[in-house]
């Protein structure tokens, strides 16, 4: 793949980031405020998502090759219908296991092929800088993005958000077509737990489970703080973008001195004490703060455990893409049941996110081998293909 196939990419995640924080950071800020749904059931149609994951993952897997601009395409036509039912669907329950489906289908389906294609791009040398820079734009685009949905809330409606998140997600996946000559086709992948190594696989499981916790609860805490749309997204558009610029300078470090684990114990462990705060914060601008410097210390834990996954499997990075997204989502899954289970219960959305630690102490499990990469049996797996 060449520069503009780079350019490209970055251009469609920024696009993507754009459009899908623009509207889904209020998915569950609308399930709550507008139909009424109880606390407990908001994480739901992520919960039904990220397990339709691990079975697209299992399919993926499976088939004998993919192609991945087909694919990417078909994943954002799934999101433009998860809005869609946002914008028809009235019943809260219908409308959850609807767009559970669709979001199940869409997430795996896009970023499994993007995140093979980012890998295919990376050498061992610069691998850390890469992820780092593709990591960065998420959190460049959430800096504006929940910001503006909550003014288009507060001056219009919820519909006319859901509505511009459909248009850009519908450029989005023009974008996606018109770089169709410059990304590869034809890419096998298989999971290989074995090759990710048992310690590996727990830091992944890990990693999942804080994702799980975090990207749903914060959001339900942050609800309990304020229900008013303009200062909600105020609130999300605060958080990450200072730790995004920290983890393209560690990238660069961790390529230099090859001690990606490092910092991954650094993030994992670090991000503790921020959890905490966040938990026991009584205000609005304490929970701020608490999760600001929560974003800061754990941005660098996905982007240098990705890194060690890629480092460990060289010669076959599909392998470790499709590997690590599969684990991923499993681990999503049962913390966010886990979470349900517990707001059901009665326990508070702040005790709630306190379950992150023992997630945060699995990823820190992390093993980066002091040898080369996993070399494939002849016969075996299958070499990357860059054409």
């Amino acid at each position: 793949m060449d520069r503009r196939a780079f350019a490209g990419l970055m251009i469609i995640e920024m696009m993507l980031a754009f459009g899908n924080t623009f509207a889904a950071s209020f998915n569950m800020v609308y399930l709550f405020k507008e139909l009424e749904m109880p606390i407990w059931s908001g994480p739901l149609y992520l919960g039904i998502g990220f397990t339709i994951s691990i079975f697209v993952s299992l399919w993926m897997s499976w088939r004998p090759r993919l192609d991945p601009r087909n694919t990417m395409i078909a994943s954002l036509c799934f999101l433009i219908g998860q809005y869609s039912l946002f914008l028809l669907v009235k019943e809260g329950w219908v409308l959850m296991m609807a767009v559970g489906l669709t979001f199940g289908m869409f997430y795996p389906l896009f970023w499994t092929p993007f995140n093979i294609l980012m890998a295919q791009m990376t050498e061992k040398g610069d691998r850390g800088v890469t992820y780092g820079a593709f990591f960065f734009v998420w959190p460049l685009a959430t800096f504006f993005a929940p910001f503006l949905g909550g003014l288009v809330i507060g001056f219009a409606s919820y519909q006319v958000l859901f509505g511009l998140g459909i248009f850009i997600i519908a450029m989005t996946a023009i974008v996606v077509a018109s770089y169709r000559k410059y990304i590869p086709k034809d890419q096998k992948m298989r999971i290989r737990l074995d090759a990710i190594g048992k310690r590996n696989v727990a830091a992944l499981l890990g990693e999942g489970g804080f994702e799980g916790i975090f990207w749903t609860d914060y959001i339900i805490v942050a609800w309990w703080f304020s229900q008013d749309e303009i200062e909600l997204g105020a609130l999300f558009s605060l958080f990450g973008l200072s730790a995004g610029i920290m983890a393209i300078i560690l990238g660069k470090v961790s390529d230099r001195i090859q001690n990606r684990r490092f910092f991954v114990q650094v993030s994992a462990l670090s991000t503790i004490p921020c959890v905490v705060l966040v938990a026991i914060a009584s205000s609005l601008g304490e929970f701020a703060v608490g999760m600001g410097l929560l974003e800061f210390a754990c941005f660098m834990l996905p982007v240098f455990l990705f890194a060690i996954i890629t480092d460990k499997l060289e010669d076959a990075k599909n392998d470790s893409v499709v590997g690590r997204e599969y684990l991923l989502d499993i681990g999503r899954s049962v913390a966010i049941v886990t979470l349900m289970a517990l707001l059901y219960a009665g326990v508070t959305p702040q005790v709630c996110f306190l379950l992150c630690i023992p997630f945060l102490l699995l990823s820190a499990l992390a093993y980066e081998p002091k040898k080369g990469p996993v070399v494939l049996p002849v016969g075996t797996g299958h070499a990357d293909q860059l054409h």
